[in-house]
């Protein structure tokens, strides 16, 4: 098994575009025969999205809130805190079981639990999982945690609160973690914190994130030869964004040919698992020609897709099949053949 992967690896990291376009067929055919025609078209409640295709306005459809508020302990690179400014801060439990009650109140699906890092690289969830068990037996809300690094305790909490999934950065190269992420633990941390939630029966929706080094390919391929040996939920490649006000707003991300080569990567060497292009990825023409790349890798799952992307898979025939859930959950995706509501 790991002689097929390094293999394949290698062939999705190392050859040219021009060599690249068998395996792009290759991965299209796997999707299709492995998950149908559907493609995910997702828009959850972090941000207001309006195409010609489908609009969500209602922040409440499926929030993001950050247990932290803007406080992390890390203030990482790429990030120094600022994703925390766009969630709701649900500070204490209380706050986070009066948000939850909202969210079922105006219709909504369900949340995304984040937040700040502590020192150690977790998300300091201890205090609120009674209050998830709690939303989960009496609001019936979809659950999914931003975990960060996991140890066992937490682990065996969120499975007893019977969260939908764990979302976690899966980072593959010590430098990034030691300079990027400011923590100062191996890539096998990572690999540790999945094993910790399978046995606990938590759905791990592992992420890799493009270009996390200075926007270089250094960890991606080491994370998904990780990720293949779990059993993951759904697979998420994100992209580094440069934002400004952070030491790396300068920083040139990866090509989006480069952000196809690990959706090729994640595809082939994880056939059976839905792989989703997630939320974080870079805008304008660079997000446009992601996601045409993307659906030609054989994706299951767009967050926030682009016009382009729609008129793309409509060409290509596939059925697009709108959520409002965060794109990690495929429950109202991949079971039903409809096209976009």
């Amino acid at each position: 098994m790991s002689d097929t992967i390094d293999s394949l690896l290698d062939i999705c990291f190392n050859s040219s575009e021009e060599e690249l376009e068998p395996l792009f067929k290759q991965a299209y055919n796997i999707s299709r025969k492995e998950f149908s025609n559907i493609l995910g078209f997702h828009a959850p409640g972090m941000v207001h999205y309006s195409t010609e295709f489908y609009t969500a306005t209602d922040p409440y459809r499926f929030p993001s809130v950050s247990i932290s508020g803007t406080s992390c302990a890390l203030n990482c690179e790429h990030c120094n805190g600022q994703l925390l400014e766009t969630m709701i801060p649900t500070t204490t439990p209380e706050d986070l079981w009066n948000t939850c009650v909202k969210v079922k109140d105006r219709g909504g699906k369900g949340l995304l639990i984040s937040g700040g890092s502590t020192s150690l690289g977790n998300t300091p969830l201890q205090n609120f999982i009674p209050t998830l068990k709690r939303v989960k037996d009496d609001l019936d809300l979809d659950i999914v945690v931003h975990t960060g690094l996991v140890y066992p305790v937490i682990a065996e909490a969120l499975g007893d609160a019977g969260v939908d999934g764990a979302m976690l950065d899966i980072i593959g190269d010590e430098e990034t973690i030691r300079e990027v992420y400011h923590l100062n633990v191996k890539p096998e941390a990572f690999d540790e914190s999945m094993t910790y939630l399978e046995n606990n029966n938590v759905p791990i929706m592992p992420h890799i994130v493009v270009g996390l080094y200075y926007g270089k390919l250094t960890g991606e391929a080491n994370a998904i030869r990780m990720i293949a040996n779990h059993d993951p939920s759904s697979v998420i490649v994100v992209a580094f964004k440069p934002l400004e006000k952070t030491p790396m707003e300068n920083v040139t991300p990866a090509s989006p040919m480069d952000i196809a080569r690990v959706l090729l990567a994640s595809r082939l060497a994880l056939p059976n698992k839905p792989v989703i292009l997630g939320c974080a990825r870079p805008h304008g023409e660079h997000r446009r020609e992601t996601d045409r790349l993307a659906i030609r890798a054989g994706i299951n799952g767009i967050a926030y897709p682009t016009e382009e992307a729609y008129e793309f898979a409509k060409e290509l025939g596939l059925q697009m099949k709108m959520s409002d859930k965060c794109c990690s959950l495929m429950d109202e995706v991949l079971p039903t053949n409809t096209g976009v509501e």
